[in-house]
């Protein structure tokens, strides 16, 4: 298959993969936008200046033109928010037409523009699309956002503004642009078929990047039959590690090791730690094990890949080869892919796990060092 965005790295046999770092895969940590951009004229926002009404208008999707006389557009949240929480307005700004030589661009919050009691800040417009970032604390009078265009004079200002992007969110941080609602099923996209990968049960830091906690958090991807192998396959991931624990990267299988088709885990319940591969052995209550040597630290990102080629298996650790073993008999499973703990409830990986792939062939090393070298620069490896 062929992925246009990101031509560097192997797509030939790739079956699975989530990218948090790719915007097409990663959409974002679910929110509600609190103020829906509406694509159409006007809808929701009242023009309120000291020279008479101001004009709104959409001139292309997400995006209002603001026309400033020195006055204010308010709009209404479309939901009540929780007073006392964190409320985060974020937009992107940029002049469309300058009458004046100094303008700011000032974002206040509250009932009217007369009781606006939450000033978020201000930023000098140009011409060039800038980030406006600001919070404050909710009481019982937010409930609208204030926007205004001006100078330092009190008449005659016709400068327009584009406002594009424009959240109000209550969270306890920012999280990527979306118009209206971006539930648990809409936030993170299997790249190989566009399927969506539930988020109900993952963490999120103070980048709403996605997180395990180690504790009992986890992706459960539905059985498909194009993730279970009877021949040579590859796994793939990108683990960083961050507790003494042992972490589950990616598991197909139910219950304990000698049931699993596949699992790939980082160990670093002794320090150093080491990554594994195990698959079960169809009746005789054992498993195939392969494992590194124990030269693993806390808080680092690994690029692991293992691949299972005939009777042999193999385990790539930034690039290099780092074990090689021998198979016996294999199993193939119809459970559901697990990311980040196992279905039994051990391993639950304390850390992130932003990239995984799955193949329905045996990486070369060329091939793994190929995906390594399109991935090391980002993670600092």
């Amino acid at each position: 298959m062929a992925l246009s965005h990101s031509p560097l790295i192997v797509t030939d046999g790739l079956v699975f993969m989530y990218d948090t770092g790719n915007r097409k895969s990663y959409v974002g940590e679910p929110t509600v936008n609190l103020i829906t951009n509406s694509g159409t004229s006007n809808t929701g926002w009242v023009g309120h200046g000291w020279t008479g009404s101001q004009a709104i208008s959409n001139d292309y999707s997400n995006t209002y033109e603001f026309t400033a006389t020195n006055g204010w557009h308010n709009r209404t949240f479309d939901t009540g928010v929780t007073s006392g929480g964190t409320i985060y307005v974020t937009f992107e700004y940029k002049l469309k037409q300058q009458q004046t030589t100094q303008n700011q661009l000032f974002v206040l919050n509250g009932t009217s523009l007369g009781s606006y009691t939450n000033w978020l800040g201000s930023g000098s417009m140009s011409f060039e699309w800038q980030t406006f970032s600001g919070s404050f604390t909710a009481n019982a009078n937010s409930s609208k956002i204030a926007i205004g265009p001006r100078g330092t004079d009190s008449s005659g200002l016709t400068d327009i503004v584009y406002i594009r992007n424009l959240q109000v969110e209550q969270k306890g941080h920012v999280t990527p642009f979306v118009n209206g609602t971006r539930s648990a099923t809409e936030g993170l996209i299997d790249r190989t078929n566009n399927t969506t990968i539930n988020l109900s049960n993952v963490s999120f830091d103070s980048d709403a990047q996605m997180t395990f906690d180690g504790t009992d958090d986890y992706l459960a991807i539905p059985h498909d039959s194009s993730q279970s192998f009877s021949g040579d396959f590859s796994i793939e991931a990108v683990i960083k590690g961050e507790g003494s624990t042992a972490n589950c990267i990616i598991q197909k299988g139910s219950g304990n090791d000698y049931y699993q088709e596949y699992w790939l885990l980082q160990d670093m319940r002794s320090s150093p730690g080491m990554f594994m591969l195990i698959m079960g052995r169809s009746g005789n209550s054992s498993a195939n094990y392969l494992s590194t040597a124990s030269n693993l630290s806390q808080n680092i990102y690994y690029h692991v890949v293992a691949t299972v080629s005939g009777s042999t298996s193999k385990i790539f650790v930034n690039g290099v080869q780092a074990a090689s073993g021998t198979i016996s008999t294999r199993i193939q499973s119809t459970s559901d892919l697990r990311i980040g703990w196992r279905v039994d409830g051990f391993a639950a990986t304390n850390g992130e796990i932003p990239l995984t792939k799955i193949y329905n062939k045996a990486l070369t090393s060329a091939e793994v060092l190929q995906n390594f070298n399109a991935t090391k620069s980002r993670f600092g490896l």
